[in-house]
């Protein structure tokens, strides 16, 4: 191993860009600083005293001083080296380490004030070896990402609410073979992950986003070695294959490449920023050595857009639906009239038929009866001799309206009949009681929209249609307001209209799309608050839920996100189809109702999608909030 390191020559790397200036580790300091092949520079917030992490595969994991002196020593041989500050910190903070002889991932705690390094947590995983781990820090979280020798990335959390928690997984995805190395760029929450021979994918770290990648393209044949980023957005990248550094600016996607001095063969990089200036740490693989490297850039931090976006959270979900992919989609709220608290939540199954769950998540019925997509119940209307409750589903099966009883005490759905009709994709459905006369509203992925009534004095339930329109696209979702004969349905490309039931049938283009509300329009629902009715719509587009105030003129209150309760390990949800949402008591645990999402992505861990229970509390107190505003 070299005694020294060899000092850099002034160098510019797109001189209107970036100005290296080299700064090298001196013979007489800490060997720790000279040899360690994981080195990084870190500081207090406002502060210019600066300490060192070092990694060293003889020596262990240490804290130094700003004279690179160990401070606080782990005698583990390791390898890989990340670390974020805890949230809401800034002399606390947690690193993220490979234990080479266990195979074990080490969450090391780092606290400034002490000093003192502590493990924390440790873990490997079942049947297969960790190759690459990186860490996240995501509002008031900390998350893990490691991706193991079959190509498997896996996201945890491990630090929320104040808490180092065990890792909690949240995600697994497939990345591929022969990765080498992975860092996340917090402000545009991306995940980056280095494929040897070909160049660094970018993933999202959203786990409620669909897995698709782009490529930061770099030369072929290269063994891209190591990544780093900075919580400012500053990117780099390394191969010890050539003497070349990049750098990546991620909110203007510019790759700047420019060889370094001669004989440097970068194996590993941590990036550090202080203002303007970027200061890299890079273990030379030729002399074996830290080479520490300084230049300023015009670049600004790229920080990323304050979310203010409030969340809900859902205190339970149902048990999956029966096979992956796109199958899950609309929910409908059956409510007990003899006991509210043992109401039932109708789903439909793309792929199967519908489900039954009682309002803890648990499956109480399947009936698999074809593609239904979308499903509505109306209550107490007489049939075969006794009052029961209705539910009405599109089928794409048989290009019909399939129809259930509801025993209005248990909740148990039996399958009456299909009404055929001439629609050749049936979609969309809802329902209407107006005036004792039960019509089912359905629409086709053509943009036609159709009127059935149906009557009750058979054996079976007949649908005779009535009324048909067209609307400009596709169109999904409605609701029906009962008591005001309006419909409302969606244009899923550009908006809500209203159509007034009745004899001038008059349609109106009433809510259009904006800057918190994003095409696919897609579920919708009427929640009463002090007797004011809203509109609670699906922004399938960016995963927000809408809410109008359709007695105020339609007047738009705002948006809100479902999030995950990561205690419970709930995942939030994400490209919500349908939803259903009453305001009706069920039972004394839930006063205010309840609103109930399609999840289009359902994770913590992977599984087929489902929905989620968001008490009514917390919809009524978000939409008193909003209105209290105005």
């Amino acid at each position: 191993m070299a005694s020294y390191i060899k000092f850099f020559y002034t160098l510019c790397i797109l001189s209107f860009v970036l100005l290296i200036t080299p700064h090298c580790l001196s013979a007489e300091q800490n060997n720790w600083a000279k040899s360690s092949q994981f080195f990084t520079k870190i500081a207090k917030s406002n502060s210019n005293t600066h300490y060192f992490l070092a990694i060293n595969e003889s020596q262990g994991i240490a804290l130094l001083d700003e004279n690179y002196q160990a401070l606080s020593i782990i005698s583990r041989n390791a390898e890989h080296l990340d670390f974020r500050w805890l949230p809401s910190q800034n002399s606390e903070g947690i690193i993220a380490t490979l234990d080479v002889d266990s195979g074990e991932i080490l969450l090391i705690s780092v606290n400034l004030n002490t000093p003192l390094l502590t493990i924390k947590q440790q873990f490997k995983p079942l049947m297969t070896s960790f190759e690459a781990m990186c860490l996240q820090r995501n509002r008031s979280q900390i998350d893990l990402f490691t991706v193991d020798s079959q190509g498997i990335a896996t996201h945890y959390n491990v630090y929320n609410k104040s808490r180092l928690l065990a890792p909690i997984e949240i995600n697994q995805f497939a990345v591929g073979p022969n990765i080498n190395a992975c860092a996340v760029d917090d402000q545009q929450q991306t995940l980056l992950i280095a494929e040897e021979n070909i160049g660094v994918w970018q993933y999202s770290t959203d786990p409620e986003h669909e897995v698709v990648r782009e490529l930061i393209a770099l030369p072929q044949g290269l063994e891209v070695e190591y990544i780093d980023t900075t919580s400012e957005g500053d990117i780099a990248i390394v191969s010890p294959d050539v003497n070349t550094f990049w750098y990546y600016h991620s909110r203007n996607q510019i790759l700047i490449e420019k060889p370094l001095p001669k004989d440097i063969s970068p194996k590993t990089i941590q990036l550090y920023r202080n203002g303007d200036k970027l200061q890299a740490f890079m273990f030379d693989d030729k002399s074996s050595s830290i080479v520490a490297s300084q230049w300023h850039t015009i670049m600004p931090p790229v920080l990323h857009e304050t979310d203010v976006i409030e969340s809900l959270t859902p205190f339970a979900q149902t048990q999956p639906v029966n096979a992956y992919g796109d199958a899950a989609d609309d929910p409908a709220i059956w409510v007990n009239s003899e006991n509210s608290a043992q109401s039932i939540i109708f789903t439909t199954d793309k792929k199967f038929g519908l489900n039954t769950y009682d309002l803890t998540g648990k499956r109480k019925q399947s009936i698999p009866i074809g593609r239904i997509n979308n499903i509505d119940i109306r209550y107490d209307i007489q049939f075969a001799g006794k009052r029961v409750d209705i539910a009405a589903a599109s089928n794409r099966t048989t290009n019909s309206i399939s129809l259930f009883a509801i025993d209005k005490t248990t909740g148990h759905a039996t399958f009456i009949n299909d009404i055929k009709t001439d629609l050749t994709d049936p979609y969309g459905l809802c329902m209407s009681n107006i005036n004792e006369q039960v019509s089912v509203w359905i629409n086709d992925t053509d943009g036609r929209f159709q009127q059935y009534q149906l009557s009750f004095d058979s054996p079976m339930i007949k649908g005779k249609k009535v009324t048909e329109w067209r609307v400009p696209s596709q169109p999904e979702g409605c609701v029906v307001d009962d008591k005001t004969a309006r419909l409302f349905y969606g244009e899923e490309a550009t908006g809500v209209w209203l159509k007034h039931i009745g004899s001038t049938q008059k349609s109106e283009f009433i809510i259009g799309l904006n800057s918190g509300v994003k095409a696919d329009i897609e579920g919708m629902g009427l929640y009463t608050v002090a007797g004011n009715h809203y509109l609670i719509v699906s922004s399938q587009g960016n995963n927000r839920y809408a809410v109008y105030a359709i007695n105020q003129n339609n007047s738009f209150l705002g948006v809100f996100r479902i999030s995950a309760d990561l205690n419970n390990q709930i995942d939030g949800a994400s490209e919500t189809d349908g939803l259903a949402v009453t305001s009706v008591a069920l039972g004394s645990q839930h006063p205010d109702g309840l609103l109930v999402v399609q999840d289009g992505h359902n994770v913590m861990p992977k599984r087929p999608q489902n929905f989620k229970f968001v008490d009514g509390s917390l919809l009524k107190k978000w939409i008193n909030s909003k209105v209290a505003a105005q």
